[in-house]
């Protein structure tokens, strides 16, 4: 199971960080009815169902275009993927260039699908690159 759920995880984060923008209908059929998406943990609250989080995703892409994904260290436990890796993002606002080390925790079912998504990242680091507020950074979640 880790291996298959690895693999999944792996699939989906190549389909969202494409050339161009990303098929935000196939990125939610990789969640399950019911899952979720916490695009900052604890600061931001948990996004609940597909349609809910393919409405999440596009609205990071009003933000930023060019999402490029650079996976540094990647691990499988039973129904848990981890993921170290660097989101590159071109914003819309100046064509500025801004990467961003995360941190993922991805829960699949026995189904394959998604259940949960969280993610933890240095909005500081984020902030200074964007020369943005907190508030505009939660803005664009």
């Amino acid at each position: 199971m880790s291996q298959a759920n690895h693999a999944r995880v792996i699939a989906f984060l190549d389909d969202f960080h494409v050339e161009g923008t990303p098929d935000f209908a196939k990125l939610a059929s990789y969640f399950a009815e019911d899952g979720y998406y916490q695009p900052l943990v604890p600061a931001t609250s948990r996004i609940v169902g597909r349609t809910a989080i393919a409405a999440a995703l596009e609205k990071q892409y009003q933000t930023y275009y060019e999402c490029r994904c650079e996976i540094h260290a990647s691990a499988a436990m039973g129904p848990f993927v981890f993921t170290e890796r660097t989101d590159h993002v071109t914003l819309h606002a100046a064509d500025r260039k801004v990467g961003s080390r995360v941190c993922a925790v991805f829960e699949l079912n026995d189904a394959g699908l998604i259940i949960g998504w969280r993610e933890y990242w240095d909005t500081g680091d984020v902030m200074r690159q964007m020369g943005v507020s907190a508030e505009d950074v939660m803005a664009a979640m």
